[in-house]
């Protein structure tokens, strides 16, 4: 396989896997490598570290070498918080210090160190937080050097998603969701805004016996006066009929696009690499 400067490798970094995808530079990128490697289990439940050294060793490879790269961190790695709008403040440093502050609040004094982003939808309006460990996001950019790796881009999951699904979302009023293994997150908007924002661990069972009712307790926990009309769900590994019927809402599913070179049913296991812009 000849490889190009201008390809994109698109990865993504999760507790008990490393994803990686290389495409094609061009108007029609074409799939050109894929591989999952697995994170060996009794390591994977100490943190990222295991992760990042196996994406150290995969990126080994020469096919994933000599690329650009977007990276998408899994939401087991990512906090998030919804920042209340504050008039008071303008500058950027005056929001970096008010996000920390929020942090601390929830998570003690550790978030005080942690990398912290932020978006909204405009003046006025609620902003949705994420933080990362720095050290974290230090070691990813250490192992794309010494692989020849030219990482340009390093995402939280949820917000990859949002972002790759927002124009599919004709409603100016409902909810996000997203699944990924062990966990899933339920985001609201309405009016353009952020309304409300939670996560609860995913148990590795059944998903037709555990949704309805970790969908219900989701929706309570979101105070946001009433049962949103439309829940756009991003979920590749639940099956179409897991999804529970609830009165006055409909769950809308956000499918993969067939992509060719990726079998349709290995489009849920590359799902969150394919985020990645």
């Amino acid at each position: 396989m000849l490889l190009s400067l201008n390809d994109r490798v698109k990865m993504a970094l999760c507790p008990d896997r490393v994803i990686l995808m290389r495409f094609s530079h061009g108007l029609r990128p074409h799939l050109l490598d894929k591989c999952i490697v697995p994170c060996p289990e009794a390591e994977a439940a100490a943190g990222w570290q295991a992760a990042v050294a196996v994406l150290r060793e995969a990126l080994k490879a020469p096919e994933w070498q000599k690329a650009t790269a977007t990276l998408v961190i899994s939401n087991h790695f990512v906090r998030y918080l919804l920042i209340p709008w504050n008039d008071q403040l303008s500058s950027d440093e005056e929001w970096r210090a008010m996000v920390h502050h929020c942090f601390r609040q929830v998570y003690g004094d550790e978030a005080e160190r942690w990398e912290c982003r932020w978006s909204g939808g405009g003046f006025g309006t609620p902003l949705i937080a994420s933080a990362i460990d720095p050290e974290l996001l230090l070691a990813l950019h250490q192992v794309a050097q010494e692989s020849g790796v030219k990482l340009d881009s390093v995402q939280p999951y949820l917000m990859a998603a949002f972002n790759h699904w927002r124009r599919r979302m004709v409603s100016d009023s409902g909810c996000f969701l997203l699944t990924e293994p062990g966990r899933i997150g339920l985001a609201c908007f309405h009016d353009g805004q952020w309304g409300g924002l939670v996560f609860e661990p995913l148990p590795p069972t059944d998903a037709a016996t555990v949704l309805p009712e970790l969908l219900q307790r989701m929706l309570l926990r979101l105070e946001t006066g009433g049962a949103p009309h439309d829940i756009f769900a991003f979920a590749a590994e639940v099956p179409e009929a897991a999804w529970p019927q609830t009165d006055g809402t409909t769950i809308r599913l956000l499918p993969l696009e067939p992509l060719p070179g990726l079998p349709p049913e290995a489009g849920a296991e590359y799902a969150m690499a394919l985020m990645g812009e």
